[in-house]
């Protein structure tokens, strides 16, 4: 299946993830879940989460990645980041587009057609590198859940609970 078919389809996560325990002093927490197409259950194909557990409501990232079984590299399709702790970050010129060259604001989605290389069907080298703005105002992470849910075309992201945050100010 061609990476493009694998971002057009449409998906459903194989089971309801839960979070990784919030690991070392970032006290970063995980999530990881293969995705169904059609039916049939690809363990190459995941949307792998992440968030910091001392930082609610902010710096969440969802992202979809197969693994390339040939080479065993994970190839990176699309990613949003919601609420980036660094505030955004600029795109490379070689973007092409309106967004080529400019800094995009902390919540921002690194688009599967921003960094496919059409003429050689391949993604850009990187960690996706071009991304744009996400114009919907996501005040939530049900909000972003929801989005989330139509950018990757995934019917079931409700099923993935919000990270464990610690509200607390002192943990």
């Amino acid at each position: 299946m061609s990476l493009r078919r694998l971002v057009l389809s449409d998906k459903s996560l194989a089971y309801a993830p839960l979070w990784t325990e919030a690991d070392g002093e970032d006290a970063y927490t995980r999530i990881h879940v293969p995705v169904e197409i059609d039916g049939v259950v690809y363990s190459s194909l995941a949307l792998s989460g992440g968030a910091y557990a001392r930082l609610p409501d902010r710096h969440v990232t969802f992202e979809l990645a197969f693994l390339d079984q040939a080479s065993a590299r994970r190839i990176r399709l699309a990613r949003v980041d919601w609420r980036d702790r660094k505030g955004g970050h600029s795109n490379p010129r070689r973007c092409g587009g309106p967004w080529a060259g400019r800094r995009v604001p902390e919540t921002h989605h690194h688009a599967f057609d921003l960094n496919f290389v059409e003429a050689e069907e391949r993604m850009r080298r990187g960690k996706l590198p071009c991304a744009q703005p996400v114009e919907e105002p996501l005040q939530s992470f049900e909000d972003l859940s929801r989005w989330v849910g139509k950018a990757f075309r995934i019917s079931n992201m409700h099923v993935v609970p919000p990270p464990p945050w610690s509200y607390d100010l002192f943990p």
